[in-house]
């Protein structure tokens, strides 16, 4: 039988407002950020709160 998580231990990710805004700024802005290239699990947490780590020369991390 599989084991549940507890709630508290459970975090909603992705979607939201902010998050959504933010994503199109920094693709129309052509921009790449190190959240993006790293699959970095916090993204919606940071894009929601409108902050990114973005790359200056190049989209290759």
């Amino acid at each position: 039988m599989r084991r549940r998580h507890p709630d508290w231990l459970k975090v909603k990710i992705g979607g939201g407002e902010r998050f959504v805004k933010m994503k199109a700024l920094l693709r129309d802005s052509k921009l790449h950020t190190i959240c993006e290239e790293a699959k970095c699990p916090n993204i919606a947490e940071c894009f929601g709160a409108g902050t990114a780590v973005f790359l200056i020369l190049g989209d290759v991390c």
